[in-house]
């Protein structure tokens, strides 16, 4: 699956000051809730919480996919953060992370669930999104250039 079809420039946040991976979970929720997403933050964010208490999604290499689905959810989205600093993510690999690639998907659509992680695992294993996740100024060029590399991809 295709991440940028899941993915806006409301939903991607460059350089924001958020100090810990409790501070991740809890920005993703209040702002499903503030793009009506979901209704109750507290709700999502319990879990997301729950997911991370049950092993880190941080899976090295200083990525993270905090997930969770959600009755709430009417579709899947995604949210791309690019934390100001590094967070400490208790990834797999000890190293804090500075790409956030948070999924929220419908609680019924364990499919979809899947094929999201996927596509978030094929898309990080590529040099060129790194970089442009690391280095990209505006949210509206980070997602064209996401588009472009995810079409040339072999597997969508």
């Amino acid at each position: 699956m295709n991440i940028w079809k899941k993915l806006s420039p409301e939903n991607i946040f460059l350089a924001v000051p958020l100090q810990n991976k409790d501070a991740v979970l809890r920005f993703v929720a209040d702002l499903c809730v503030k793009n009506g997403m979901v209704t109750h933050a507290d709700a999502l964010y319990e879990g997301l919480k729950q997911r991370e208490d049950t092993m880190s999604t941080g899976v090295g290499g200083g990525i993270a996919f905090p997930h969770a689905r959600s009755p709430e959810a009417t579709d899947a989205t995604v949210l791309l953060l690019r934390p100001l600093e590094p967070v400490d993510f208790e990834s797999l690999d000890a190293l804090p992370v500075d790409i956030v690639l948070a999924l929220i998907i419908p609680e019924a659509d364990i499919s979809l669930h899947i094929q999201l992680l996927a596509g978030a695992s094929r898309l990080c294993r590529h040099s060129e999104f790194l970089k442009a996740v690391r280095e990209t100024g505006t949210p509206h060029e980070l997602l064209d250039i996401i588009r472009n590399l995810e079409e040339k991809m072999p597997f969508h």
